[in-house]
């Protein structure tokens, strides 16, 4: 079986990196094609995942509409190459045109409700939607449901262990505490129209924050000059143990408020988008705040902080989650073989009826 992942953000990476290493020791053939956006290709890197890079993220939307086009054209000949028997993506804007001319089944996992313009781009050409608690939307009989998070796929206990000498080697000690500020770049298509904390207003919770501890800052975007030495020391690749061993967790992105909250790490979203899964972690096992400006998520910040030790607590919501999950990277895995499966069985079900 030839199976193509298709990658455009750090968390793909994350998302199918078991799932890769899974389907290579079954001996199935795996391409990984990406887009050079953030920390994306240096976090492939240190994986050592082989990868073939298709375009770099562009800024405004004639640059990403440049963008999408040349990721069409170079997914196409990419694929037509390769010649896969499925192709799996996060939000799936690439594989859709190029399975659907090639005949390859699509997997799209969706988790982002907002994105209305990725949805409309990437959904019609999709063979299966998945998607896991939480989600909002209903796609009729293409739409697969787990009873999982994505992130779990790379963040349950059955493959990610947090290592606090790992940390140490980058200069943090985690029985030191520290808080980890999550800013994002706003650039996504999605995030059109929205914008983030000031350096004034990023400043003022940096100084509020480190009366709580040692304040290290992930950034999509360059700091400015005052903020940059709270920068985060820790590579890409390591990330989630600075998360596992966290005292909060505080930030725009969604997907890192998701990864700190199934560590067992407190959790607040600061960022007016809504999605399912975020939702569900917060109403259904309290491991998530979501706010709408970070202003609001440091006021909630602050009377976390003032209770104390958090830690026993949100293990035990932690655990509940688990209790009631199923594993990620076995579903993804077992649906990718049976798509494939019925893909060849439909192929020669054809070939039958042309001779």
């Amino acid at each position: 079986m030839r199976v193509l992942f298709d990658t455009t953000h750090p968390a793909d990476v994350h998302l199918f990196k078991n799932a890769i290493r899974r389907l290579e020791e079954g001996g199935h053939r795996v391409l990984l094609t990406t887009r050079d956006k953030d920390v994306t290709l240096r976090l492939l890197q240190e994986l050592n995942i082989e990868h073939v890079c298709l375009s770099r993220m562009g800024h405004g939307m004639a640059s990403m509409a440049r963008e999408l086009l040349v990721r069409h054209v170079r997914m196409f000949r990419v694929a037509r190459e390769f010649r896969p028997d499925v192709m799996v993506a996060r939000m799936g804007i690439s594989i859709g045109p190029a399975g659907m001319l090639l005949g390859a089944p699509r997997i799209v996992i969706e988790d982002t409700e907002h994105a209305r313009l990725q949805l409309a781009l990437s959904l019609p050409f999709a063979s299966i939607i998945l998607t896991g608690f939480g989600y909002l939307k209903d796609y009729g009989p293409r739409q697969v449901r787990f009873r999982s998070m994505p992130v779990l796929a790379y963040l349950a206990p059955s493959v990610f262990k947090p290592d606090p000498q790992i940390l140490r080697t980058f200069g943090v000690n985690n029985d030191e505490p520290y808080i980890v500020l999550r800013i994002v770049s706003w650039q996504a298509v999605h995030d059109t129209g929205l914008k983030g904390a000031s350096d004034e207003q990023l400043m003022a919770v940096v100084e509020g924050l480190r009366r709580h501890g040692r304040v290290l800052i992930s950034s999509e975007k360059p700091l400015p000059p005052q903020l940059k030495q709270y920068e985060n020391p820790v590579p890409a690749a390591h990330m989630h143990h600075l998360l596992a061993f966290a005292k909060l967790c505080i930030g725009e992105g969604g997907t890192m408020a998701a990864e700190a909250a199934v560590l067992g790490t407190p959790s607040i979203f600061c960022n007016p988008l809504r999605t399912g899964y975020l939702l569900a972690l917060q109403e259904r096992w309290g491991l998530v705040h979501n706010t709408d400006t970070l202003a609001e998520g440091y006021r909630v910040a602050e009377e976390l902080l003032a209770r104390g030790d958090l830690r026993q607590e949100w293990s035990c919501r932690r655990s509940r989650l688990l209790d009631e999950s199923e594993d990620a990277t076995d579903f993804l895995v077992k649906l990718i073989e049976d798509t494939a499966s019925r893909g060849r069985a439909a192929g020669r079900a054809v070939t039958k009826a042309a001779c």
